[in-house]
């Protein structure tokens, strides 16, 4: 694992009375990702990942916290495809607002939505959740 700049460590401290928030990924991924590419390289790209790839592709989502008082917790959200469960969240965060589930203002997604009715609205999806 090495720290990663994750959109978490911006989001969670706007609704979650926190210290400190760490983005954390697999090393190996962390290197990839922290490597300039030249635009050359960028430009040769494919648009995306092939759908073979996608169907393949598996994610998980690890959110440990630690209380003041010692208690702790963790959370975790594993699935397929990050790719198609981000058109399906961007689609379903848009429904919601239009509904008018969601109070004004600039939000995080956890303080738009009740999370774990969202998380179960992806279970379909092939999203699992727990906490504990």
């Amino acid at each position: 694992m090495s720290g990663f700049p994750l959109p978490e460590v911006v989001t969670v401290p706007r609704h979650v009375k926190v210290r400190r928030v760490r983005g954390l990924t697999e090393a190996t991924l962390g290197a990839r990702l922290s490597t300039p590419l030249d635009p050359a390289v960028i430009d040769g790209l494919p648009e995306g990942p092939t759908e073979q790839a996608r169907r393949t592709q598996l994610f998980t989502y690890v959110t440990d916290a630690l209380a003041t008082d010692g208690r702790r917790g963790r959370g975790v959200v594993e699935g397929r495809d990050t790719y198609g469960t981000t058109a399906v969240i961007a689609v379903e965060s848009a429904r919601r607002l239009a509904a008018g589930y969601a109070r004004p203002g600039v939000l995080a997604l956890a303080q738009a939505y009740d999370a774990s009715g969202f998380l179960d609205f992806l279970a379909p999806h092939g999203i699992r959740w727990t906490i504990g």
